[in-house]
């Protein structure tokens, strides 16, 4: 009966590591050659291709305001555990033709070598009696807005490994992701607006709006006047956005309270009408008449609604108003305005 080399030096390590826990590392990618050598294994999907985003290697560093992603080295082979290391660079040749091939999106474009980190050598070692590295492709977060619309590629190659030969066929990868869902991933969703912002958006005499420290703010008066309050965000094009706010008051009459958010700039010398009332009280329609605290959304009695989206990308305006012939004894007080995105 002949021995299998290939089993007899498989026991021998594990003898050595201890035999619980003990595999073969090359079960774990590579197929094509077990034998010692250093490979990526993502460069067994077709045309070594790596959508990062339908993964879970995505981290966010803060500190550093870098996307992070994580790409795997192996070594192959069943003995001598040696820690080594292998040169790791970007190779983006392969890319233009996936693009015209169609393998890739026409929008696909290449990340700018001054737009991510990528170290310069990787360091394989044991670990859960794998020899294995990770190659962690750093995104700048500040940079991916110039991406916008955009699949955006990196090719990585290694060689030169350490005491072990680099497996020349699975030595490169392609790692893409769409720019859009990336941002979506890491931009939090949170509230958009700034008290400290706010600008009164006078269009006549006879209402007040007062901005108070706590972040709430007072509409006083009538007389046929309008005064109202306007802010600039910054919105991403074709997401949705929800504007909501408490509103309370002891009831007013003849009277408007509307919310809008556009992106025309506001003028004082006209009505502001773009992209029509989102959520608003209107007495004439039957809401704010009687005292009144709870969320406008649900005590709105006109607008189309408080979720609203943009064709283009920039500054949206946030702009509350109200005017007519009373706001009420106590005027009307609005807290907690929040304006974030929500898809």
């Amino acid at each position: 009966m002949k021995i299998n080399a290939s089993l007899v030096r498989l026991s021998a390590a594990c003898l050595l590591l201890g035999i619980a826990g003990c595999k073969q590392e090359h079960l774990n990618g590579v197929k094509s050659d077990p034998a010692v050598k250093v490979y990526l294994p993502d460069s067994e999907k077709p045309n070594g291709l790596v959508d990062v985003m339908a993964g879970n290697s995505l981290k966010v560093d803060s500190a550093a305001s870098t996307v992070n992603f994580s790409i795997p080295v192996y070594r192959g082979g069943e003995s001598n555990f040696e820690t080594l290391t292998v040169d790791v660079s970007a190779d983006n040749s392969a890319i233009a033709g996936l693009i015209t091939a169609g393998t890739l999106p026409a929008n696909t474009v290449i990340l700018d070598p001054a737009d991510y980190t990528l170290d310069a050598k990787d360091t394989v070692a044991l670990n859960n009696n794998i020899m294995k590295g990770k190659i962690t492709p750093k995104i700048k977060i500040a940079s991916l807005d110039k991406y916008a619309g955009k699949v955006a590629a990196l090719g990585i190659k290694i060689s030169n490994a350490s005491k072990r030969e680099v497996n020349a066929d699975m030595s490169k990868a392609i790692i893409y992701f769409s720019v859009e869902d990336l941002i979506d991933a890491i931009t939090p969703k949170t509230n958009m607006i700034d008290n400290t912002k706010w600008q009164i958006y006078h269009r006549g005499d006879g209402v007040t709006f007062t901005v108070n420290a706590d972040g709430s703010v007072l509409a006083t008066g009538g007389n046929w006047g309008q005064q109202g309050i306007v802010q600039a965000v910054e919105v991403r094009a074709n997401k949705s956005y929800k504007i909501d706010m408490n509103v309370a008051g002891s009831g007013a009459s003849d009277c408007w309270f509307e919310v809008y958010v556009g992106q025309a700039v506001p003028s004082e010398a006209d009505d502001y009408k773009d992209g029509d009332t989102r959520i608003a009280l209107n007495t004439w329609n039957g809401c704010g008449k009687s005292p009144f605290n709870g969320l406008l959304s649900s005590l709105s009695c006109a607008g189309k609604g408080n979720v609203v989206s943009f064709p283009t990308a920039g500054k949206a305006y946030v702009l509350i108003r109200s005017g007519g012939s009373s706001l009420g004894t106590k005027g009307i007080k609005i807290t907690n305005i929040d304006f974030r995105r929500v898809d």
